[in-house]
């Protein structure tokens, strides 16, 4: 396996779907709305709905009022989930989490403990917070407060 690389499509997928718990999870938002509000590319914001559709985060509806919604409640989905769906596992390198040394046939060294620390540290952080909880701070933050914590 390869080391971890937060990409912009995690990026975007996480304010993606934050602004669909905004705008109502349980109705179905087209992506060109939800493009528009969190600026990205909708052609991106297709390819990225699509494999959460694969992955049974997102449901889509077809017709006038078609769209996306979720196909799993926002409080069960944790920014992790969605960095694991569409970037892969967390590996800050190759030998953390019972992996191998890049060096052919070589003992883990010491150093892949500080990897295997911050791999936990990572899916930490991660798991903690929930679509659910970032939506309800952004809420706080469009209100003019200052959220206390994101409600962990």
């Amino acid at each position: 396996m390869s080391s971890i690389r937060l990409t912009k499509k995690s990026k975007y997928a996480v304010r993606a779907l934050v602004e669909l718990v905004l705008n109502g999870s349980e109705k179905a938002q087209g992506v060109s709305e939800v493009a528009r509000a969190q600026h990205i590319p909708e052609r991106f914001l297709e390819q990225i709905f699509g494999e959460l559709r694969r992955a049974n985060i997102l449901k889509s509806h077809r017709g006038a009022h078609g769209g996306f919604c979720f196909a799993v409640p926002p409080e069960e989905i944790t920014v992790l989930d969605i960095v694991e769906i569409l970037d892969g596992e967390v590996r800050p390198a190759r030998c953390s989490a019972g992996g191998s040394c890049y060096i052919k046939d070589a003992p883990l060294c010491a150093t892949s403990r500080v990897w295997d620390e911050a791999r936990v540290a990572l899916e930490e952080v991660f798991g903690k917070y929930t679509i659910a909880q970032l939506a309800a701070a952004e809420r706080e933050i469009q209100a003019g407060n200052q959220p206390a914590s994101v409600g962990v």
